[in-house]
């Protein structure tokens, strides 16, 4: 068995229907926008929300142009009011964003010791 190497996409455009309902997993930290209709966000209830084990979902509205930031990650409801148009936008993951540093590292070091080709080309009066 091969492992998929290719990242996942970060942001998602999803449509819904009035009155259907996407159910989607999200990191902490990440953004729910609402192009166009209206939807109600369900989320699982985390810190002060979550005392003596009571874990109800946390509600929020959102309408168009409106965007809800992810507490405490984990799943969410997404469910249309009116025919909604929604973008999610994940936030990178620790392995991701640690590799991603990595690379932009050895990038400036390379840039910094590849040989300057272009010295001659200035104008001699």
């Amino acid at each position: 068995m091969t492992p998929d190497t290719r990242p996942e996409p970060l942001a998602r455009r999803l449509e819904i229907a009035s009155g259907a309902s996407r159910t989607l997993a999200l990191r902490a930290g990440a953004s729910v926008v609402c192009l166009s209709g209206s939807i109600r966000i369900d989320e699982p209830a985390a810190g002060a929300e979550a005392a003596s084990s009571l874990h109800l979902p946390v509600s929020a509205h959102v309408n168009a142009g409106e965007a809800h930031g992810v507490a405490s990650g984990g799943v969410l409801r997404v469910t249309a009011i009116k025919g909604a148009e929604v973008i999610c936008v994940d936030v990178p993951s620790p392995f991701a964003r640690f590799f991603g540093v990595a690379t932009k590292i050895f990038r400036l070091n390379r840039a910094k010791l590849a040989k300057k080709g272009l010295g001659a080309l200035h104008k001699i009066s």
